[in-house]
């Protein structure tokens, strides 16, 4: 019998103190999106990160769990770039070579005075049949927190 698949999707929303401009510089810029998006802060190794932002170029990350040795691989296309006010990627998520999951990721960034709302929303396949929903939801929540900091701290210009 073939395994049913699992959809989910959420959405953070964030209030920020950055422009939009510096937020989206935060996707766009690869040296500064290594800072935030990468896997957890302990027990994770990166081993690759590439990124061709522009409607049609890719994201590829790649790294190792220090304790377990799984090694994730993230793929990403860029569908839609507005800058400084959406943008539309999927990517493909891979365990150990085996296929997880595939999202349809968008991001919006509205000014409000000298902030700006976020909202960011995935939808999600996860072809082992089982809800990761939650975890993925807790993932991008902490990487959220770490580009947080770095608004907060001036590191984005």
């Amino acid at each position: 019998m073939t395994t049913p698949f699992f959809h989910g999707t959420f959405t953070l929303r964030r209030t920020w103190a950055a422009t939009p401009q510096r937020i989206f510089r935060a996707w766009s810029d690869p040296a500064i999106k290594l800072q935030w998006f990468t896997g957890p802060m302990t027990d994770w190794t990166l081993t690759r990160h590439t990124l061709d932002f522009r409607v049609g170029g890719t994201e590829l990350v790649t790294g190792r769990f220090n304790t377990s040795g799984m090694v994730p691989r993230f793929e990403a296309r860029f569908h839609l770039i507005e800058p400084d006010q959406r943008l539309v990627y999927a990517y493909d998520l891979h365990h150990n070579d085996r296929f997880h999951s595939t999202t349809l990721a968008s991001l919006i960034l509205v000014p409000q005075g000298d902030k700006t709302e976020v909202a960011y929303t995935e939808q999600i396949v996860f072809f082992d049949g089982q809800d990761g929903t939650e975890s993925r939801r807790h993932g991008t929540a902490l990487q959220y927190d770490a580009l947080d900091t770095l608004l907060h701290n001036g590191a984005i210009g």
